[in-house]
């Protein structure tokens, strides 16, 4: 590599919003009646007509103001939505294009990680069209020849239309004048010649190995600015859609124009040019965050025309929903890496229904090639892999993509069930393709689309609420006592009527809510009985300090309810009905640590004779709702007085991305607990680059924030770097300071995994802790969901000891915890963050 120069590109492509002055003219989409007279209307309203769509009455127009009502021949008016793709980095790369059908870069790790070659043999996507809504595309460019159809360009030579209501935050675009900037320029950029460069060979590329690689850290980065936003981007997109369906064509559709400006009209108007132009797939690797009204109506009547939608899930390793691709009938495509771990910058949750590569793809650029990252590769490739399908079968498309879809949350334990469905497989999708009849497997949380909560005017009586919903059409799954509020599924079209109930506070989606997993641990398993390591840390349980008396509800996927070292209570809650048995293993995991019997078999728990109650609000993927876990708080709320033992503490290995006032009737729920004195424990979950704040329930101040260290010092095969200590953070856990004032942040770290090993190669991985296994035995498993249920149990012997008051006891544990000031000690881990507290590790009395 000292000979040759190797720059990679980081492309963040998703689309921001634009900033509104309000006191200007603005920009509206109207729909008219047939036959009705779009400039007489424009007129009227003192507007003129920008743009139109014939043949579906549908016009552009700028207004000086909203009008307040509606004028003859005008069947709807919104406004239109402004979109803008952000600048990216980079610096392409220089190759002899080769000629053939195949571009040179078709078979790199990323495609070879799919089987493309091999699905190529059963499909190339002949006779498909892939339309892309996308910038320009350089048409004459090698790698695409012999790819492209005929396509449409909506924006022209006058650029994007003034919009004075919508005006671009050019103080944030200092953009890098390409006159100045040669990089593009072939004759002074051949710095990579492939005879020689063995980029594609991992072992000695380090730029394909995202734990050596800084180039998604924008602040850090050299690279060279692009001049313009949209440059390349369209071109990049078209490049891997021929790479992995040679034989489809491309229908280029310039919706936005060489800064990336554009609109949802245009966007809109481009995807029904696709429809009525033969396009069986279209891809959109675009998004914005509104809801746009033009570009729903578009894929809706592109769908109804048996026409698959695509869309990028979005760049901002968020789980707020971008559209279209968080729309139930796009498949929203999100981010992984060649170990199929989610991208640092992917979206998940409702955005992503399936997952693939999207870490240094090389495709086709102006003038060249490029490397680069971002969920619109990643939605290009699953469009090509829909192509490959639709080339062999025109029904049944969706089910093949999820049907053969690789299972990845082992890998992400962070993120299980918000992935979508997997990682998809060319090779695995064209086996299939006809084949699927149906889905097998359930789908994520994270896209029940028509599931709602509703809260109401306090003293809203349930029945009021269930005759409110049953006049909206929705059919109610929970009617909670706990909180003026009921869970619902209505269609989007029905939910109107709710919306405009007088009595109706608030409306929220139901957000998906994940097991925090375990971290990849390794180690032996026991069938005779031991003390977990972390046990023995925080304090071995003794008589006068066991439990004895304490209820503690373990909120999971339920417990393994015939397991013999575990006595649990025969009262059980399940919120999706029926029993409350464990179908996932990770509930009898933690109940394991915090209540298992001090007897001959299995684990030793902290609090072995507290009588743990079994409350199943995860499925069988681990994978449950905020309405479940409101479920689950309800019950307590409602029985806690009435169970022998009293329940006064709840473990909550479980949580989702969120903010704190992101669902009050959640929020409210865990306040009813708080003020009865109910101890609320929480895993904080396993992404260090994430704090408490963007964690829920976490971040709510009534709840205990449980973050995990190591119990013992780990072993090193690494030349340049020291085994890693006792008591030091666990390389994944999520962090944050805790707050005396707010109450938000870490309340005590505890044991998650027995040590850590860094390996040959220098990484880290967890060894984890012993505790029960579901249907017999025991495992090893890490990560902050064994913390948590060992801070259950000191909290349960606490307050055997008498101790009461959910601040009281938060005080106790703070104060008499070990090390306080010296430890949790520094992680060596690359995405460690020290945050300023060692909070010390978790003491029971």
């Amino acid at each position: 590599m000292s000979a040759k120069r190797l720059f990679l590109i980081l492309l963040v492509l998703m689309l921001v919003a634009i900033s509104m002055d309000a006191s200007a003219a603005i920009t509206v989409i109207v729909e008219t009646s047939k036959n009705a007279d779009i400039n007489s209307i424009a007129a009227s309203l003192g507007g003129t007509v920008l743009d139109s769509m014939p043949d579906d009455s549908k016009y552009l127009l700028s207004l000086p103001s909203m009008p307040s009502t509606l004028p003859s021949g005008v069947k709807s008016m919104t406004l239109d939505t402004p979109l803008v793709l952000p600048r990216f980095r980079g610096s392409a790369l220089s190759a002899t294009g080769s000629g053939g059908t195949l571009p040179w870069y078709a078979n790199q790790p990323a495609f070879n990680l799919m089987s493309a070659a091999s699905a190529r043999a059963k499909s190339t996507g002949r006779g498909v069209i892939i339309a892309d809504v996308n910038s320009q595309v350089d048409v004459s460019h090698p790698a695409l020849q012999g790819h492209l159809t005929t396509g449409h360009d909506f924006i022209g030579n006058s650029g994007p239309k003034t919009r004075t209501g919508a005006t671009l935050e050019q103080s944030t675009a200092s953009f890098l004048d390409q006159s100045t900037a040669s990089f593009l320029e072939q004759s002074t950029a051949s710095f990579l010649d492939q005879s020689t460069a063995s980029f594609l060979d991992q072992s000695t590329a380090s730029f394909l190995d995202q734990s050596t690689a800084s180039f998604l850290d924008q602040s850090t980065a050299s690279f060279l600015e692009s001049g313009s936003a949209g440059h390349g981007h369209g071109t990049m997109v078209a490049g891997i859609l021929a790479a992995l369906a040679p034989d489809a064509l491309i229908m280029p559709l310039r919706a936005f124009d060489d800064s990336g400006a554009g609109d949802a009209f245009q966007v809109g108007k481009a995807i029904r040019y696709a429809v009525r132009n033969g396009a069986q797939v279209i891809n959109l690797s675009l998004g914005f965050t509104t809801d746009a009204a033009e570009v729903s109506a578009a894929i809706d009547f592109a769908v109804a025309h048996n026409v698959v939608v695509i869309a990028a899930a979005g760049n901002s390793n968020s789980s707020e929903p971008q559209y279209p691709a968080a729309f139930p009938s796009v498949i929203g495509v999100g981010s992984t890496d060649l170990q199929d771990v989610k991208a640092s910058f992917s979206n998940y949750g409702q955005s992503v229904f399936v997952s693939a590569p999207g870490v240094n793809i090389i495709t086709a650029y102006p003038g060249g090639y490029a490397v680069g990252s971002g969920t619109s590769f990643s939605s290009a490739i699953a469009a090509a892999e829909v192509a490959l399908i639709r080339s062999l079968a025109t029904t049944g498309i969706y089910n093949t993509v999820t049907a053969t879809a690789v299972n990845i949350d082992s890998s992400n334990p962070a993120y299980a069930g918000q992935l979508g469905y997997g990682r998809i497989d060319l090779l695995a999708a064209v086996s299939a393709s006809g084949q699927t009849t149906s889905v097998t497997r359930q789908p994520p949380a994270s896209r029940n689309f028509g599931r709602h909560i509703v809260r109401f005017k306090a003293g809203t009586g349930k029945p009021d609420r269930a005759a409110a919903a049953a006049r909206a059409g929705a059919s109610v799954h929970f009617n909670y006592d706990i909180v003026d509020s009921m869970a619902i599924e209505v269609p989007p079209s029905a939910l109107q009527g709710l919306v405009n109930n007088p009595n109706v506070m608030e409306i929220l989606p139901d957000r998906g809510v994940f097991s925090t997993g375990f971290a990849g641990a390794g180690g032996s398993q026991s069938s005779t009985q031991v003390t977990p390591s972390g046990v023995t840390a925080v304090g071995a349980p003794v008589t006068g300090s066991d439990g004895s008396g304490v209820g503690v509800a373990i909120f999971d996927t339920g417990i393994d309810l015939a397991n013999s070292d575990l006595a649990v209570a025969s009262q059980t809650y399940s919120a999706f009905g029926g029993s409350c048995n464990d179908d996932n293993g990770h509930g009898t995991a933690v109940a394991g640590l915090v209540s298992a019997l001090n007897n001959t078999i299995g684990i030793v728990g902290v609090a072995p004779n507290s009588k743990p109650y079994c409350v199943k609000v995860l499925d069988s993927t681990g994978t449950g709702t905020d309405s479940t876990i409101i479920a689950g708080l309800n019950w307590i709320y409602t029985n806690w007085n009435l169970v022998t033992p009293n329940i006064k503490v709840v473990n909550m290995s479980l949580g989702r991305a969120g903010t704190i006032n992101d669902n009050s009737s959640y929020r409210t729920a865990v306040q009813q607990l708080y003020n009865l004195g109910i101890v609320v424990v929480n895993a904080v979950g396993n992404d260090s680059s994430v704090g408490v704040p963007s964690r829920v329930p976490a971040t709510y101040p009534e709840v205990f924030a449980i973050a995990s260290t190591t119990v013992l010092k780990g072993t090193t095969s690494c030349k340049v770097n020291s085994a890693i200590i006792a008591n030091a953070a666990s390389w994944y856990t999520t962090d944050g300071k805790f707050d005396p004032t707010t109450k938000i942040g870490i309340t005590i770290s505890a044991p998650g995994e027995d040590s850590e090993t860094v390996t040959s190669t220098c990484g880290i991985s967890s060894v984890g802790m012993v505790t029960l296994q579901k249907g017999g035995g025991t495992m090893r498993a890490s990560g902050t969901s064994i913390s948590a249920p060992l801070v259950a149990g000191v909290v349960a012997r606490l307050i055997q000891k008498g101790n009461t008051g959910v601040e009281n006891i938060r005080s106790i544990l703070r104060s008499t915890a070990q090390l306080v000031g010296t430890a949790p000690y520094n992680s060596p881990y690359v995405g460690y963050t020290f945050d300023a507290e060692r909070e010390g590790i978790a003491k029971a009395p």
